[in-house]
Formats: C-alpha cells, sequence, structure tokens
C-alpha cells in the first residue's frame, strides 16, 4: 500500500481543514505583532480555539467507530475520541495560567496526533486522513508554541 499525500485528500477536506488553521496562524502573528492589549485578546482566543479543535480531532474517533470503519467501537478507540475534548474542556474551564495553557496546547496537539497515527496503522481511518492531519498538526502547534513564547518574551520584557 502505497503512502497517502496532500494529492490524495479530497478537496473539501484540504480546502476546510486549511481554512481551519487560520485561527492558529491570525493568533500567532497577532501575539508579536499588536499592540500588548490586543495581543491579550488574540491569544485567549487562540487558545479556546485550540481546546475546540481538541474536541473535534477526539470526536473523528466516533463516527468511524459506530459506523463499524475499522472494527468494533471498543474502548480504546473510544477512550481516544473522549480524552482530547475532556483536555480541551479542562484547559478551559480551569483557572490556569496562560503559560502553563500555552504549553499543554502545544503538547496536546502532538499527542493526538500519535494517537491518530496508531490508529490509523490499525485501519481506523481512511489513507489521506494522516496525510492532511500531520501537516495542518505542525502548523498548528507551531503556531501555539509562537504565542506561548510571548509569555516568555513579553513585550518590552
Amino acid at each position: 500500500m502505497m503512502k497517502a499525500t496532500l494529492r490524495d485528500v479530497p478537496p473539501p477536506a484540504l480546502v476546510l481543514g486549511v481554512a481551519g488553521l487560520v485561527p492558529f496562524v491570525a493568533g500567532a502573528i497577532g501575539a508579536w505583532t499588536l499592540e500588548p492589549e490586543h495581543a491579550g485578546l488574540a491569544i485567549p482566543l487562540q487558545f479556546f480555539y485550540a481546546a475546540v479543535v481538541l474536541s473535534f480531532l477526539g470526536a473523528v474517533h466516533w463516527g468511524p467507530a459506530l459506523a463499524g470503519v475499522g472494527g468494533p467501537p471498543g474502548w480504546g478507540r473510544l477512550t481516544l475520541g473522549v480524552v482530547p475534548c475532556l483536555a480541551g474542556w479542562a484547559l478551559t474551564a480551569l483557572d490556569i495560567e496562560p503559560l502553563q495553557m500555552g504549553l499543554a496546547l502545544t503538547l496536546a496537539f502532538p499527542a493526538v496526533l500519535a494517537g491518530d497515527l496508531a490508529a490509523a496503522r490499525r485501519g481506523m481511518a481512511p489513507a489521506w486522513y494522516m496525510a492532511l492531519r500531520t501537516p495542518l498538526t505542525i502548523v498548528a502547534t507551531l503556531s501555539l508554541a509562537a504565542s506561548t513564547l510571548r509569555f516568555v518574551h513579553p513585550p518590552g520584557g
């Protein structure tokens, strides 16, 4: 079986996936280019969006599982679908310092990608899914890392 590339991704998934990067990239750019009071809005909006996307990434596993694709909906597979949602919820619901939240979100995306790669190797996702997910995760993770670094290097600091 050949490895899928971005050319194998259905065009709607590719376009919508790339469009979904806009809040990540805009948040990172805003963190470093906007005046501090506006950057103070861009970063939380980016972090909140990241938490929502974590929920989406987890939910992706439930659809195929419930449809019986790649095997029955067992504990491991469904847990893989719930944990990112719970992590995103906890990060936004609890009073967590922005630096810690940014670090947690920055680490969460590669962690979820690792789970997705393992699931894809077991036939629980179409071949093109990882060809899309991997570059999207890289851009999202780098964007979150860039915004998080703003707390380490504040304006005028």
